[in-house]
């Protein structure tokens, strides 16, 4: 499977990551791996030390890269963690938020809006059952809003 690695110079909340130094490189599974964190045996001259993120096609997923082991010369087992963010932007980018109704970036003062209603209740009761709960079973009510 082909691999190319990355260094990730954005922080690890940004959707859209800024990439540099792509390179290309062989890697194969050689025992039962998880997708999303992945330990991946690369045989390369080439050092991928200094690289910190990378993307694999055959998952569809980008990851960071956790430790890189050198197992001999030219031999490297890279462990992975799935960056969720940057695999599947495309989709939560174009998913409806309630960040659509804010009135500036960076807040949290909402516009008035019929997906969002604001009220904020501060009011709490605690009623003890003067007996406990029966043996056979019951229900306690928990209700938030108005």
């Amino acid at each position: 499977m082909v691999i190319t690695f990355y260094n990730n110079l954005s922080e690890k909340n940004v959707i859209r990551k800024t990439l540099n130094n792509a390179l290309n490189l062989a890697g194969t599974l050689r025992e039962a791996t998880s997708v999303t964190n992945p330990t991946i045996t690369i045989e390369s001259p080439v050092t991928i030390v200094g690289y910190n993120y990378c993307y694999i096609p055959d998952f569809a997923r980008y990851y960071y890269i956790v430790d890189v082991k050198s197992m001999r010369n030219n031999l490297w087992a890279v462990t992975l963690r799935v960056d969720v963010l940057m695999s599947f932007k495309d989709s939560i980018l174009i998913t409806p938020a309630i960040i659509d109704h804010t009135t500036q970036q960076d807040t949290t003062d909402y516009m008035s809006s019929d997906v969002w209603q604001s009220l904020v209740k501060d009011k709490t009761d605690i009623i003890n059952f003067s007996s406990g709960l029966s043996e056979t079973g019951g229900y306690i009510l928990i209700t938030a809003g108005g």
